[in-house]
């Protein structure tokens, strides 16, 4: 199984929208100063980026959660004094893979992007089907009237579906993140252009912080050998995000500019707050590895080891905090 170590969302488009332009706008008309195909653009790529979070965020988290129970061999493990709740990836959330599928024929195309997502659907839905059979077995405790017969079938279908899944996921993410990186420097440019400081300072440092992120992953990095970090290379990245952080923290004091900008100053202050946690938590990676501290073996075989201080997990999971408050920007 392949866990994500990668950050957990993508950053949306469109914040640059001020509320008082969103204001004098009607539902059939682009917001004042974007053109209805620029609308079209940005809404397609958030329904895109959407089924990107999806997939990154709870579905990689249920089959973390099962595969560290029970293995990724064909034959699950199955404890002696066996205890189990399964997690499930509830309706509402899952709403976002046929509103992407919805938008692979609306223009413009992402020549990319389009032919994956179509490619994608059925994949994601098959593997949510097991899921959803898995859940239902596990709640009602089925294992207990044929001991395990079900669970076992399940989880050798679970395995061939995740690699199905694995397969086409992994193109989708090259395709996304491509895809993502042209539209977030044409965004990053037109906030420059409209003096939307603040904004622009939000989101290039959101740009650059995912670096980081990319980085680390790109070296194949985790917390099992985190020591091992390229600091050179890492340090490149950090330098940039830091200088990012620090002008962001002062221009976001600027209570003219806030006003200017039609930004919401408690969002704008909740999103550096994040914003600054995660730059705190690639810090805490580079104090480790001058104490050469490796991760303990007790925070290694823990579940989850995104609250574990000076690990690209960490790191990770701070930067999707602070992902998610910069989507929330308004």
């Amino acid at each position: 199984m392949r866990k994500l170590s990668f950050v957990i969302a993508i950053i949306m488009l469109g914040a640059m929208l001020s509320a008082c332009s969103a204001i004098t706008s009607t539902v059939d008309q682009a917001p004042a100063g974007v053109t209805s195909g620029e609308s079209k653009e940005i809404d397609k790529y958030n329904a895109y980026v959407m089924l990107n979070n999806l997939m990154t965020g709870r579905i990689n988290e249920v089959l973390v959660h099962y595969f560290e129970k029970f293995g990724v061999d064909t034959q699950p493990v199955i404890e002696k004094n066996f205890s189990f709740i399964m997690l499930g990836v509830a309706e509402t959330e899952r709403e976002v893979v046929d509103k992407a599928n919805g938008y692979t024929a609306s223009q413009p195309a992402f020549a990319n992007a389009d032919p994956v997502v179509i490619k994608l659907t059925p994949v994601i839905k098959d593997l949510l089907s097991v899921l959803d059979d898995m859940k239902a077995y596990y709640d009602t405790r089925g294992y207990v009237d044929d001991d395990f017969a079900k669970g076992k079938q399940l989880h050798t279908k679970l395995v061939s579906a995740n690699l199905a899944y694995e397969t086409v996921a992994k193109q989708y993410f090259t395709a996304l993140q491509k895809l993502g990186n042209e539209q977030r420097l044409a965004e990053l440019q037109k906030l420059k252009d409209s003096d939307q400081q603040i904004r622009y300072n939000a989101l290039k440092f959101m740009i650059d912080a995912e670096a980081t992120a990319i980085e680390m992953d790109e070296q194949g990095i985790t917390a099992d050998n985190v020591l091992q970090l390229d600091m050179t290379k890492f340090k490149a990245k950090y330098d940039i995000m830091t200088a990012d952080l620090s002008a962001l923290m002062t221009i976001s004091k600027d209570k003219k500019r806030i006003q200017k900008e039609g930004i919401n100053s408690f969002s704008i202050e909740s999103y550096v707050d994040s914003a600054t946690e995660a730059k705190a938590a690639a810090s805490k990676i580079i104090e480790r590895i001058n104490k050469k501290e490796p991760v303990s073996d007790s925070d290694l075989n823990v579940q989850f080891l995104n609250t574990t201080d000076g690990t690209p997990e960490n790191f990770n999971y701070q930067l999707s905090k602070a992902v998610e408050r910069y989507n929330e920007m308004n």
